[in-house]
């Protein structure tokens, strides 16, 4: 086979560096931030060293290629070093002493900050860079400054309203007609509204924000609100999409750092579809990455989310593991709502364990903590809580708990809930109130379990999918064995009890994974991982329920 001549280690773009320092400073500066924005961001982090070693540079100069290189480093992960650039512009800002400069830097380190899981100090670091970008009187800075301060605010979730800085972004920002920054905006708004339960709001802002960042041809803008679109998708194929999207979107921009949060969400989609050893895998690939950035709240997270994947295939030891490692990250991180996370997950645990007293005392700490935070309600955390009170053998108790989480469910538009599924907080409803010998009302509440696993697949057209979520997720399975017995019992119409068969199909949708899945298999080594990979691929190609390999020996 011919073979590629041995490259030089330089792509095209850079064959002139020798001459850089020769070269205007500016102009290395907008050729960086050229090759940034279409995501080749090692040749834009070695335009900028090279013109950092220009011997005359203005300060303003060395502030624009500090802030660029950064943004780079972040994009690729490397957020140690975007830290020395971002305190190199401090240093730079207080020397000089002017208030744009200032502001300059200070939105860097909070940016920074806030990939590390450094929140608190994101949101004091972006509320003094506002402060200097108001004593500048440079409109687009202090849209940005204010862009900065919302985002932080929106992790944090705390008291001081997001929203607030993120609207005064988006009109500044569309006053200037900068369609990516207003996006940008539009986005963090979106998330905020979906923290706080407020899911079309959130929807709306998502839809904006990829709108305005299409426009501006901001391929970061657009695989954020594609994220955050999936969030409040109305079922399991629309939310996969957008995450698809966004991936591609972020791999175009180059940014492996929010590369990273996709897979993650991806890991979830897979764990709503009953695939949990492929969701399990994401996650480990998620946190081994994380914790190669440094970045303790995308770990935090991510180790989180794994427990609760482990949780679900039986592996307690390795959800142990996970869960204390992330409760480690904890104190550094201080957000209220992910410490509260991290406690229905416990209590999850101790479900599996068979102490459901633990598990309940586990979920009220996570209701107590999650309204302490300031959060309109999560109510699966309610769920857990019944269903640990009826393991317990409090009926009553289990009731009050499960009423909750319906009601907040129906006052949320009955729109997914950001941990565990629709259905699951019906079917432990309708399990309550049979528990207290309320049948008729347990029958409209098995009703609604029924309508959100269907609204969950009705534009699934796979049907490996449709087979892996059926019969791998075990609340799933109980759902239909009881709309099935129910409607047995009341005589209902065929074509009722059975509609969760009726769904359209498309026989090319598992051929389009085929195609992925001989992608993914040219690129494993090792007799273990193909093994390993060729069962989990063929588990959900054909959603059978096991799937068995045989390999012949010729002795």
């Amino acid at each position: 086979m011919a073979k590629t001549p041995a490259s030089t280690g330089k792509s095209d773009a850079l064959r002139g560096l020798a001459r850089a320092s020769a070269a205007p400073v500016g102009d290395a500066a907008s050729r960086a931030h050229a090759m940034a924005w279409v995501g080749k961001h090692a040749e834009a982090i070695v335009l900028c060293a090279e013109a950092l070693t220009a011997t005359r540079i203005k300060v303003v100069e060395r502030m624009k290629l500090l802030d660029l290189r950064a943004e780079s480093n972040i994009a690729l992960g490397h957020l140690d070093r975007a830290a020395d650039d971002a305190a190199a512009m401090v240093k730079l800002a207080a020397a000089d002493d002017k208030p744009a400069l200032k502001a300059q830097a200070l939105n860097r380190r909070a940016l920074v900050q806030m990939r590390q899981g450094e929140l608190k100090p994101a949101v004091k670091t972006a509320g003094s860079a506002v402060k200097a970008a108001r004593q500048s009187k440079q409109t687009l800075l202090l849209a940005e400054s204010l862009l900065h301060l919302a985002e932080a605010r929106m992790r944090t979730r705390g008291d001081e309203p997001a929203s607030d800085a993120a609207q005064q972004a988006v009109d500044l920002f569309a006053a200037a007609g900068d369609n990516s920054g207003a996006g940008r905006a539009h986005w963090v708004m979106s998330i905020t509204d979906y923290n706080f339960g407020r899911a079309e709001s959130s929807r709306r802002h998502a839809q904006v924000a990829l709108v305005l960042c299409q426009q501006a041809g901001d391929r970061y803008g657009i695989g954020n609100a594609h994220n955050a679109m999936s969030n409040t998708a109305l079922d399991l194929a629309e939310g996969m999409l957008h995450l698809q999207r966004a991936l591609s979107a972020f791999e175009a921009a180059g940014y492996a750092e929010r590369r990273t949060g996709v897979l993650s969400n991806l890991a979830n989609a897979y764990g709503d579809l009953g695939l949990y050893p492929r969701s399990r895998r994401l996650f480990a690939d998620g946190a081994d990455h994380a914790r190669s950035m440094g970045a303790k709240l995308a770990l935090a997270i991510t180790l989180g989310n794994q427990a609760g994947a482990e949780i679900r295939l039986g592996v307690l030891d390795a959800a142990r593991l996970s869960l204390v490692e992330c409760e480690r990250l904890l104190p550094d991180i201080g957000d209220p709502f992910l410490i509260a996370y991290v406690t229905f997950v416990q209590a999850a645990l101790a479900l599996a364990e068979g102490k459901p007293r633990d598990a309940a005392r586990c979920s009220q700490s996570a209701v107590r903590l999650d309204i302490r935070a300031g959060s309109s309600g999560d109510p699966s955390y309610h769920t857990v809580l019944g269903q640990a009170l009826l393991a317990s053998g409090e009926p009553m108790a289990a009731l009050k708990a499960t009423a909750k989480a319906s009601a907040m469910h129906r006052a949320q538009s009955f729109a997914k809930p950001d941990n565990g599924s629709a259905q699951e907080i019906w079917w432990w409803h309708a399990q309550a109130l049979q528990a207290n010998g309320r049948d008729d009302d347990a029958r409209a509440a098995l009703a609604q379990a029924h309508a959100s696993l269907l609204e969950g697949i009705a534009n699934l057209h796979d049907d490996g999918l449709r087979r892996n979520y059926l019969n791998k997720v075990e609340i799933n399975r109980d759902i239909i064995a009881a709309w099935l017995a129910d409607g047995a019992q009341r005589k209902s119409p065929q074509a009722e009890r059975l509609a969760h068969l009726a769904i359209e199909s498309n026989v090319r949708e598992p051929f389009k994974r085929l195609a992925d899945t001989g992608l993914r298999l040219n690129a494993l080594h090792t007799i273990a991982e193909i093994q390993t990979f060729l069962v989990e691929e063929t588990t959900e190609l054909s959603g059978g329920e096991r799937v068995l390999l045989v390999v012949e020996h010729n002795d």
